[in-house]
């Protein structure tokens, strides 16, 4: 019976320290308890600034250009020296067209040119000499006609053959088509070996330096951002740098009727090439007016299941605080409850503080810990 009471107890004692973690209730430090001794923590002092409420929403990277890069020029390919994900420099060769149609075109237009300029330098003569007899009334007009109008006709078809020679020239130099832009080739739309038409699409190349973070944002917010503005990102899948800057583009005044948003482009740097193409982050936008508020470190703030509070030191014991998070600015964050500007908070040791108990608080400096609060 004695051993049956106390498995009884013992289940009675662990489910009550069950329920206390769970729910994150403190008990009061007793008077007098071992317990007493000063717990070292590191604060900082709760400051009051002017911030800007922030919204956080996510947005979708993309590229800050797609081309579909066309072929000028018609014919056979014979090069094709890319692939799919290739990284490429401008002016770098994609394809290649089989240049020796043109050569051939273009050595028959030279000849014609020059048999053309012969038979109108010949015509040029005759005319003079009908000139000379038609003055004498010699000849008729109608002879004097006919030999003005074949110079006329010669020189017509000089100037054709002339355009017709640099028209070939063009299409015989676009015969090498190259990169417009540094990129990367997404597709591939041609092989050796493959008719492509003129205009035909060779591959389509994007631009990842810099890219474009799409993110649509309810029309609430919308008139609150501008071309230029300045705004932080954060993408969580990245394993170095996850914190980024960059630059309202544009705000497209064109949005989606059902969900009422408008989709807003930020340009960001992408100097490493670690953004990709259709990754996901969190775009924390200026919205509304600037206002001042109490803000702490982001560290400072215990979050349980009955709410968020804070430690606040005074009287050399910590008090237990209840807050309401407000905007984040930085690594810093808005709080809302019973503490004013100047307090200490706890931002290290505060995992296993309990309300009342004693602590030896050293101020935060930098990136660590440092000398010790004045009193």
């Amino acid at each position: 019976m004695t051993s049956v009471l106390r498995i009884r107890t013992a289940g009675a004692v662990l489910t009550a320290g069950l329920c206390i973690l769970q729910t994150g209730w403190y008990p009061a430090a007793q008077a007098g308890s071992p317990r007493q001794a000063q717990a070292p923590v590191v604060v900082e002092k709760v400051r009051k600034v002017r911030i800007r409420p922030e919204a956080t929403l996510i947005g979708t990277v993309f590229p800050f250009r797609r081309s579909a890069v066309a072929g000028e020029a018609e014919g056979l390919v014979v090069e094709f020296p890319v692939r799919r994900g290739q990284r490429v420099e401008k002016g770098q060769v994609l394809a290649r067209i089989q240049e020796q149609p043109y050569r051939l075109r273009l050595k028959a237009a030279r000849a014609g040119l020059a048999e053309a300029r012969e038979n109108e330098a010949e015509a040029r003569s005759e005319l003079r000499r009908i000139s000379a007899l038609f003055e004498k009334k010699s000849v008729s007009s109608r002879t004097y006609d006919e030999t003005a109008y074949r110079v006329k006709a010669l020189r017509a078809r000089i100037m054709a053959l002339e355009a017709k020679i640099e028209t070939i020239a063009y299409d015989m130099s676009r015969c090498t088509v190259k990169a417009p832009f540094d990129g990367f080739v997404v597709e591939e739309h041609i092989q050796v070996g493959q008719w492509i038409k003129r205009g035909g699409t060779v591959v389509t190349l994007a631009q990842m330096d810099p890219v474009l973070v799409v993110v649509p944002v309810p029309d609430r917010y919308v008139h609150s951002l501008k071309a230029g503005r300045s705004v932080s990102l954060e993408f969580d899948y990245l394993p170095r740098n996850p914190l980024r800057k960059g630059r309202v583009r544009s705000v497209i005044p064109q949005g989606d009727e059902k969900a009422r948003t408008f989709p807003v482009e930020i340009e960001v740097r992408n100097r490493d090439l670690s953004l990709l193409a259709g990754m996901s982050c969190k775009v924390k936008l200026p919205v509304g007016s600037p206002k001042e508020a109490l803000v702490v470190s982001k560290d400072a703030v215990v979050t349980r299941r009955r709410g968020s509070h804070l430690f606040v030191v005074r009287d050399e014991k910590v008090v237990l605080v209840p807050v309401r998070r407000g905007e984040a600015t930085g690594d810093r964050v808005a709080v809302y409850g019973e503490l004013s500007a100047g307090e200490w908070v706890v931002v290290e040791g505060n995992e296993r503080l309990r309300p009342g108990q004693p602590v030896r608080p050293m101020e935060r400096r930098g990136g660590g810990g440092g000398g010790p609060v004045g009193r």
